[in-house]
Formats: structure tokens, C-alpha cells, sequence
């Protein structure tokens, strides 16, 4: 390993484990710089105002962490790490590595401590993840050095973007664990490696073929675009090259060998790219993406297609045809996966036979300047810029305007394409979308934001309140019931995946790039779901309440989500591991309460 790629991944490892364990576990306090000083003798100045000190009891142990951005809405940048043993007074600088596996043991013991017997410890798995995690962006920064692109932020095409992602999910603990996938395997299949490859077909008999596809769709198109047919009347099978090196070993698969229902082909036809999920495959000339299951763990979860997201990616493409939600809001539009298709093979629901058929509006000619928000608020090389940072620097230049005046107008225009509309899709339909960073697409092409994109069929929560109406205008979502919940758990998972994860997001990255300061945007958005909340009536009304006046958020624990080894995708209800941070609405608010009050009390 080259010593600049080790200590970058080190670094990126370590901002994002330690910010989990500040946010879901840490015994944390915030500590004044000169404060500190004066109690303890450390080997080096102190950058930054703050420091965090966190207490390890179990451990017996302290952790001082300088901080070199404190963010109000989302990770803080962290600096060099000190260890103690209570009562001692002289502190040893750590190396992050350490740092981190020592955060892990504290789990352990508390796990250990804890009578609550189904969250138990995952000790060695957690390591495991964050040593892959941390080898894999290594490995990623080594070989894509010679790959790094040079354009404008807005000249990237939809591929470049997806590829772009070294750094991975900000908030959680191993954004690039990748159990399963061979290091031989990264180059072809890891989208930051931009490789390609030819799908691997199977031939598969017509009885045992399950067609899903929104009736909207032409069941010609079906058959004769997607799936070819072969001489004898078969079907040719698309499948991911992984997945179809682990069907290939499964008895069951054997058996439909030996009874002539299926047959394997091998790689043939067109290639395929890697989008950023690695699971979903893009061609710049087809009109579909492939969204496969693959023998992979990442980030939290074995990335398997299950049968009810088959139905609820064709059910939710007819409900969007049958309201009339994005005629009326065209900047803000979703990538249906209206077609799927599986195999029906003997006492398996799920076989590893499952694909979706995903709309690709990207195609060659129109996939200029489409970017993920997780691409564009990623951290950027040392020495460079983040992609928002150059955003937002070229629209000053061009329109001759501060870098704040361009950042709060760019953040505008991309709330009204985007949040606005998801809050008032809820509002009304009782429908909310699990619009993180990586399922939400923005087009900058033109610098500011002109359309907002949402993919992923794992991503819809129906309310029950609406339930009534809404299967009445699809019969089909009858066969749906996965898609519903109640009220309060959209409201958590809304909460997190809109805010937490996805807007406060943009707000810490401009931040940090000094773009403009975060609470300016904080206090915008307060202004704006004040006026969207006079709208609405509905779930959107209860929910801006909600965002408005919870002392304390929900939020998703990733880092004890993996400590637990909790599979999210397999648990009742999809649900993760749970914690609350501060609502830094409701901090602002009473702070204007509290400002206003003197006010008044001094002038009286």
C-alpha cells in the first residue's frame, strides 16, 4: 500500500466510525479548548475551539478528540485522538486505527453487561467489516488515482457520478464492507474501479417464468426486448456474473439442470456497468437498468431482491400513473421499476432468480450532469474540492455573486424541486419515499438544480390512514401489505432518511467548505416548513409539526445496527437499530424564543 492512499482511508474510516459512536453511543462531552489546557499537559496545540472528550468506563479509559469543524446538523471533522487512564494526567496521542477498535470493545462490554439478550455482541464481525471497509477504499484510492476525473461538475455523466463514490455513506461505521465479493472481483464489478462486463444468461423453460410488469408497460415489449427467446422456445435468463457464480453451486439450481427447466449459457451480449449500489447495472444505450441480487454483504445487509419488492416496484409504478401527483410537479420525478421477473422453483419463495427492470432515463444524450447528493457531498481528496464546493464556486463566477448568496440559491431551487414536493406527496397521498443520499438524483447541468430524481422500490411507505383510498385506485396493492405502516414509523424513518441523512447532509457539507455558515440554511428551512405547514392538512401537516417540535430526532444507528448484526432487510418491518440526536430546528426556535423574550424583558 502507498503510505498517502493508507493514511486517506485511514482517515475516512476513522471520520466515519467515530462520528457514529459521538451520535449513537459515546459518553461524549463537548470540552472548551482553553478549558482543557489549563487541566492537562497535552504533546500538541489543539486546532479548533472544541474538543470532545469521551468517556470509556468499562475501559477505564478517556479519549480527547480534537475537532476541526463542529457542524450543527451533521458530522463533525476530526482531528488527532489522546488516550488516559482515569485519574492519570498524561495523555498519549492514539493512532485512529486503535482509537476505533478500542471504541468496538467498549460495545463488548457493554453487550456483555447487558441483560437485554437479543442485542448481543458481534464483536469480531464489526472488525472484520472495518478492516474490509477500510482496505477497500485503500485499494480504491490506489487504482483509480490514474482514473480521476477532471471535467466540470456539470459535464460528469450519470455513470461518472456513480463511480465516483471512494468515500461512501458518511453515517455509517463501514461505508465500504463488502463481504462476499473477491479482491479479483472489485476490478470488474466495484463501480469505483469502472469496470464492465457481459451478463451471464440462463436459459429457462416457459413454465416456470413469472412475468410481473405494470399494465401499462406492452407485454411485448416484455418478452421481446428483455428477454430473448431461442430457437427451442426458451428464454434467455439475464444474470449478475456474482450471483450467477453462486447459483451455479446451489443443489437446488442442479436439480433444474437435471430436469431441463434450466440451463446455463455463461457472459454474453452488450456490457455493463456498476451504478453506485453495485447491484444495479447501467448501459448508456438500454432503456433499462438491472437490478440483481448479489451474494454480497454491503454496508448492513446481504443485497437480495425479495418477492414482495418485485410486486411493490410494479404496484407503485401503476399508483403513480393513476394520481396525478408528477404532471403537476415536473422538476420532481421517480425511476419506476415497473417489470420483473422470476423463476418458480419448488418450495423457494425466494430463489436468487429475482430481477428488476429499472426505467433508465439516462441514456447516452441525456445523462449529462445527473448526480447523486451522496456524490456531490462527499469528502473530497486531500487538496481538492468537494463537488459542491466547485459548484457552487463556478455559479459565483459566473453570476457574479458571493459564494453564500450562491449556496443559498442553489439549496433553494433544490428544496423546491425536491423536499417540497416529497412533504406535500405525503401530505396527500399518505406516501413517503426513503430519500436518502444515495437514492436521490439531481440534475445540475446547468449549475442549479432543474430536476430531482428518487429510485429504489425498497423505498415507499404507504400510511394506513390512506389505505382505503389508495387501494381503491390500485386493487393490486391488496397484494402489497408490506408497503403500509403506521403513522409514527414513517414519521421516524421520513425523519431520518429526508433530513438527517440526505438534506442536513448538503447543509453540513456547505458548511464545512465555508460555503456559508449552516445555521443560515437551518433557519431558512424553519421558515419554509412554517409556511408549507399553513398548507398542508394531512400527514405532511403532522409531520412538519413533528420536524419542528421534537426536542430530539430519531435517527438510524448504523454502528450498533452492525454491532448487533442486525440484517435490516430481514427483520420484521425492514427496522434498524434506533437512536435520537438533537433537533437543531427545535434548538434553533427556542433560541429565538429565548432572544425575543430578553428582548422584550430589556426594553420594558
Amino acid at each position: 500500500m502507498h503510505n498517502s492512499a493508507k493514511k486517506i482511508a485511514e482517515n475516512a474510516s476513522y471520520q466515519a466510525f467515530m462520528n457514529c459512536y459521538i451520535r449513537e453511543v459515546g459518553d461524549v462531552n463537548w470540552v472548551k479548548k482553553n478549558d482543557l489546557v489549563k487541566l492537562f499537559k497535552l504533546p500538541y496545540i489543539l486546532n479548533g475551539e472544541d474538543v470532545l472528550e469521551l468517556v470509556l468506563p468499562l475501559q477505564h479509559k478517556r479519549l480527547i478528540i480534537e475537532v476541526n469543524y463542529r457542524s450543527l446538523v451533521g458530522k463533525h471533522k476530526l482531528g488527532r485522538v489522546y488516550r488516559s487512564h482515569d485519574k492519570e494526567l498524561e495523555w498519549i496521542e492514539e493512532e485512529p486505527l486503535n482509537c476505533m477498535i478500542t471504541c468496538i470493545q467498549e460495545l463488548n462490554l457493554q453487550a456483555r453487561n447487558n441483560e437485554c439478550k437479543e442485542m448481543t455482541s458481534h464483536y469480531d464481525e464489526l472488525i472484520l467489516r472495518l478492516i474490509d471497509s477500510y482496505h477497500t477504499i485503500c485499494t480504491y484510492l490506489e487504482k483509480s488515482t490514474s482514473k480521476y476525473n477532471h471535467n466540470k461538475v456539470e459535464e460528469y455523466s450519470f455513470l461518472e457520478s456513480e463511480q465516483s463514490l471512494i468515500f461512501g455513506h458518511w453515517l455509517h461505521p463501514t461505508p465500504k464492507s463488502r463481504q462476499g465479493m473477491a479482491t479479483w472481483q472489485h476490478d470488474l464489478y466495484a463501480p469505483e474501479l469502472k469496470g464492465s462486463f457481459q451478463l451471464h444468461y440462463f436459459e429457462v423453460d416457459k413454465s416456470i417464468l413469472k412475468e410481473r410488469f405494470f399494465s401499462g408497460e406492452d407485454s411485448s415489449i416484455v418478452n421481446n426486448e428483455i428477454l430473448e427467446i431461442t430457437r427451442e422456445g426458451k428464454y434467455l435468463f439475464p444474470m449478475h456474473p456474482l450471483q450467477a457464480q453462486w447459483l451455479l453451486q446451489q443443489d437446488y439450481v442442479q436439480k433444474s439442470f437435471e430436469a431441463s427447466l434450466i440451463k446455463y449459457v455463461g457472459p454474453m451480449g452488450k456490457t455493463f456497468s456498476a451504478t453506485s449500489s453495485i447491484r444495479t447495472v447501467y448501459n448508456k444505450e438500454d432503456k433499462w437498468m438491472y437490478k440483481f441480487s448479489i451474494p454480497v454483504k454491503v454496508t448492513n445487509s446481504m443485497r437480495v431482491n425479495k418477492v414482495h419488492e418485485l410486486e411493490a416496484g410494479v404496484v407503485m409504478a401503476e399508483l403513480f400513473d393513476k394520481i396525478d401527483f408528477l404532471p403537476k410537479h415536473n422538476s420532481f420525478r421517480v425511476l419506476h421499476d415497473p417489470i420483473s421477473f422470476s423463476l418458480n422453483l419448488p418450495g423457494r419463495n425466494e430463489n436468487g432468480f429475482e430481477v428488476i427492470m429499472r426505467s433508465n432515463p439516462f441514456q447516452e444524450g441525456n445523462d449529462r450532469g445527473v448526480h447523486s447528493i451522496a456524490a456531490l457531498v462527499q469528502d473530497p481528496l486531500p487538496g481538492e474540492e468537494s463537488f459542491i464546493e466547485k459548484l457552487i464556486q463556478n455559479i459565483s463566477r459566473t453570476y457574479r455573486i458571493s459564494l453564500e448568496e450562491a449556496s443559498l440559491q442553489w439549496f433553494q431551487k433544490y428544496w423546491h424541486c425536491s423536499v417540497e414536493p416529497m412533504i406535500e406527496l405525503y401530505d396527500e397521498y399518505g406516501l413517503a419515499l426513503e430519500a436518502h443520499q444515495q437514492n436521490s438524483l439531481v440534475d445540475i447541468s446547468n449549475s442549479f438544480p432543474s430536476h430531482y430524481y428518487f429510485r429504489d422500490n425498497q423505498g415507499y411507505y404507504l400510511s394506513n390512514s390512506k389505505r382505503s383510498m389508495l387501494e381503491k385506485m390500485v386493487v393490486n396493492l391488496k397484494n402489497a401489505p408490506e408497503l403500509f405502516y403506521e403513522e409514527e414509523i414513517i414519521q421516524h424513518r421520513f425523519t431520518y432518511y429526508l433530513f438527517i441523512n440526505h438534506i442536513f447532509s448538503i447543509i453540513y457539507r456547505m458548511g464545512e467548505d465555508g460555503l456559508i455558515a449552516e445555521d443560515k440554511l437551518v433557519h431558512w428551512m424553519i421558515k419554509e416548513l412554517q409556511k408549507l405547514g399553513k398548507r398542508l392538512s394531512g400527514e405532511g401537516k403532522r409531520f412538519v409539526h413533528f420536524i419542528l417540535n421534537s426536542k430530539v430526532l430519531p435517527c438510524k444507528a448504523n454502528l450498533l445496527t452492525r454491532f448487533h448484526d442486525v440484517d435490516e432487510l430481514l427483520t420484521e418491518l425492514e427496522q434498524a437499530v434506533y437512536t435520537s440526536i438533537p433537533n437543531p430546528f427545535h434548538l434553533m426556535l427556542s433560541m429565538e424564543k429565548k432572544e425575543k423574550h430578553y428582548a422584550t424583558a430589556s426594553s420594558v
